[in-house]
């Protein structure tokens, strides 16, 4: 709608939207979470009295508690932000993301994943012009992180630091002041092999930093026989010093990891 309204698409093409880039399944979540919302804003402007509106609460069992339905597997399979960085055997970096989205959010809205440099970022070249292969991409609260930038400052950071890239990210996470959020950097180390002759990766390290409760990252690489899968649980120590934090460095000079 917001396309068509900036005379972007026509009819046709916003007819044909509809039908195969909305699910049934989405469609049906927007259903409930509308109907939600006017059932809130209903009880709100309702003028009834208190004894009117418990009739309508669901009744106590004999234990106290409230008979909830259970959830479906519908409801609890909420899609999320995925990042994925990857590097050739060059050293060359690029980075992608694509989010869940957030449920009945405004017309027109766009989101995180969807702003180079806020989302994800990549670049071959430090700010002074010297190499430096470096991508990141960025998970949380859009409103908070697109103000900061955090993907590219995280890369600018990274390139700065002289205490390496996970307190490089961690600055960054503590800027921003999100509190549920992740970052996930990667850095390629190539070197040139003569005068020349094209550079050559050495070694890739994987670096992440977040507030969120978990954060899932996975890496594999052509030296490597199989991927390796994480999923990093923040605790309340994590949460005080700034975020929790992960790093690894994979050495590609070595015939199998």
């Amino acid at each position: 709608m917001w396309a068509k309204s900036k005379g972007v698409a026509s009819d046709d093409i916003v007819e044909g939207a509809d039908a195969w880039l909305v699910t049934e399944t989405a469609r049906n979540q927007w259903r409930r979470y509308r109907a939600m919302l006017d059932d809130a804003k209903a009880i709100t402007n309702s003028t009834a009295s208190v004894e009117a509106q418990s009739r309508d609460l669901p009744k106590l069992n004999e234990g106290g508690t409230q008979p909830y339905p259970p959830k479906t597997l519908e409801e609890n399979g909420i899609a999320d932000t995925v990042g994925v960085i990857c590097v050739d055997s060059k050293g060359h970096i690029a980075s992608g993301a694509s989010s869940g989205g957030i449920a009945l959010k405004v017309s027109g809205r766009v989101g995180l994943a969807a702003m180079y440099g806020s989302g994800c970022w990549a670049s071959s070249r430090s700010p002074s012009g010297d190499p430096f292969n470096v991508g990141c991409c960025v998970s949380g609260a859009g409103e908070y992180l697109m103000k900061g930038f955090a993907a590219r400052e995280c890369c600018v950071s990274s390139v700065l630091s002289d205490d390496g890239p996970v307190n490089a990210c961690l600055r960054v996470l503590q800027s921003v002041n999100e509190r549920s959020a992740g970052f996930l950097l990667v850095e390629a180390d190539a070197s040139a092999t003569g005068v020349g002759i094209s550079e050559k990766l050495k070694a890739v390290e994987i670096v992440a930093a977040y507030t969120s409760s978990s954060f899932g990252i996975g890496y594999f690489g052509s030296s490597m026989d199989r991927p390796k899968l994480s999923i990093l649980r923040s605790t309340r120590l994590q949460n005080q010093d700034g975020g929790g934090q992960f790093a690894a460095r994979i050495n590609l000079d070595v015939e199998k990891l």
